[in-house]
């Protein structure tokens, strides 16, 4: 147990550090307004006038007056516009004593460009709450949980959208990142263990079978990832080079990527568990036992891709059962197609990584007389 512990102390710092040297890459994709200093503003008095309803939105223009809370121009005080295009999901309406997110340059006079309301103080109290819980109930691991977290995001952010920008195919991309990211995890988790080796070949191979049946399914059923979020305007900005088909494939088994890792990671550890109690196990009963414990988790597993795609797209089941549309109707349409195979790629991936997460473990586990190092 101190082993693990030194391991994860280890692995912890290892990836905070890599975390610092990512951060400190510079940002390659930067245009004029990207140096505007971004300050909070306090909304002070609104003139909605000029704005014009649209059944439940609104167009035109809200006129602000805005005093800015913070930078070299605090407490200074001049109006800002708020445009809004009748669109539901991005327009936002201010009301006096709102804070908001604005770039602030000063001119000939004081422009405040209003972006959002600010949000970022809230989601760190959020951030800070979840990190105090994880460390609180998992100690070192949960610190591993929450380096990982962090890591992820970073390694994202600073590595995978960068290659994908500068025109690397996305699904060998997509396949690297998965790979890092669950050798990372695992480390952090697992830390320098039989059982992490385990969770990584196990996961990994469901991810290589995730991968493949993406691209082979996503040809079967005509998808061309059309129903990307944003995609019109990322094409014009890569000037229709990039393969949207591709970064849907990718998209599919980086989604599903936690799923797996979770189901080798359960596996993985719970076999460790048997032998370190058993050390005699013959691999035959360890296997079996391992597949028990996949099955009972497989059938959770599923069921959690399936809602969590589900859920996200709530309101467009709601709006298909309103208006009477049959349900061989909605199965055929390609954005609901394409949900649906992200839910059943991901299942068989979990289906495929339970039992070669088994039959891994039954290989480099069983010893006999020799107790596994957990």
């Amino acid at each position: 147990m101190k082993r693990l512990k030194r391991s994860n102390v280890v692995m912890c710092v290892v990836m905070l550090l890599l975390c610092a040297a990512l951060c400190l890459l510079p940002e390659r994709y930067e245009n004029a307004s990207t140096h505007i200093p971004r300050e909070r503003v306090r909304i002070e008095e609104v003139d909605n006038s000029g704005l014009y309803p649209v059944g439940i939105v609104y167009s035109g223009v809200q006129n602000c007056r805005v005093t800015v809370l913070s930078g070299e121009h605090a407490g200074e005080s001049t109006m800002a516009s708020n445009y809004l295009n009748s669109a539901l999901d991005k327009d936002k309406l201010y009301a006096p004593g709102d804070v908001a997110h604005a770039m602030v340059q000063m001119g000939e006079h004081l422009t405040v460009t209003l972006i959002d309301h600010a949000r970022t103080g809230t989601e760190a109290l959020i951030v800070l709450a979840l990190s105090a819980l994880l460390i609180l109930y998992g100690g070192i691991v949960g610190c591993g949980a929450l380096i990982s977290l962090a890591a992820s995001v970073i390694i994202v952010w600073k590595l995978l959208l960068p290659l994908l920008l500068e025109g690397v195919s996305p699904i060998a991309a997509a396949f690297v990142t998965v790979t890092a990211l669950t050798v990372m995890i695992d480390l952090l988790v697992g830390g320098l263990t039989r059982k992490t080796l385990i969770a990584v070949l196990g996961s990994l191979a469901g991810t290589l079978i995730t991968g493949i049946l993406s691209i082979v399914l996503t040809d079967a059923l005509k998808l061309d990832g059309g129903d990307i979020p944003y995609l019109v305007p990322l094409l014009s900005q890569s000037f229709m080079t990039l393969d949207a088909k591709a970064l849907y494939c990718g998209m599919i088994f980086i989604a599903n990527s936690g799923a797996l890792m979770d189901l080798s990671m359960d596996i993985a550890a719970s076999c460790l568990e048997i032998v370190h109690h058993r050390p005699d196990v013959p691999r035959r009963e360890l296997m079996r036992s391992g597949m028990t414990i996949g099955r009972s988790v497989l059938g959770t597993m599923t069921t959690t891709l399936m809602l969590a795609y589900s859920g996200n797209y709530l309101s467009m089941l709601m709006y298909f059962m309103g208006q009477g549309t049959p349900v061989i109707d909605i199965i055929n349409l390609k954005y609901v197609a394409s949900q649906l195979l992200s839910t059943l790629v991901g299942s068989f991936g979990l289906v495929a990584a339970a039992p070669l997460t088994a039959l891994i473990a039954s290989a480099l586990c069983v010893s006999k007389g020799e107790r596994a190092k957990a």
